[in-house]
């Protein structure tokens, strides 16, 4: 379980990095012409991002693989959520309402209660 659970951390991390990456290249860009999508697409920052969401997937494969189906989804689902709101909060200064907040916890409360059923059943 150990393993699982550090190649389900590693997905989240190389996720949402390669995810804020983008982000961090699109913030206060339009891409209206053809000549700013070549200029992003081709840009080291957005390249390595992209490498950095195909690993992200590679190891969520791996993960995939030493564990049941229905235990890893809902686990990867609500790391890669928690550290998604993190980056969103912390580098871009999004705004996290109390609804919002309340929604949050009603999800990871949700996946919580997934993998304890998963796990009794396992």
């Amino acid at each position: 379980m150990i393993k699982t659970i550090i190649y389900i951390l590693l997905y989240a991390a190389f996720n949402v990095s390669g995810a804020a990456l983008i982000k961090w290249q699109l913030k206060g860009k339009r891409l209206e012409t053809i000549n700013e999508w070549f200029m992003l697409i081709f840009n080291l920052p957005f390249i390595a991002a992209f490498l950095l969401i195909v690993l992200s997937a590679l190891v969520f494969f791996k993960a995939l693989s030493t564990n049941s189906f229905s235990m890893i989804i809902p686990i990867a689902t609500g790391i890669n959520f928690i550290l998604t709101i993190g980056v969103g909060y912390y580098l871009f200064q999004d705004k996290i309402s109390t609804l919002s907040f309340i929604g949050f916890i009603l999800i990871i409360s949700g996946i919580i209660v997934l993998s304890l059923n998963n796990q009794a059943h396992a």
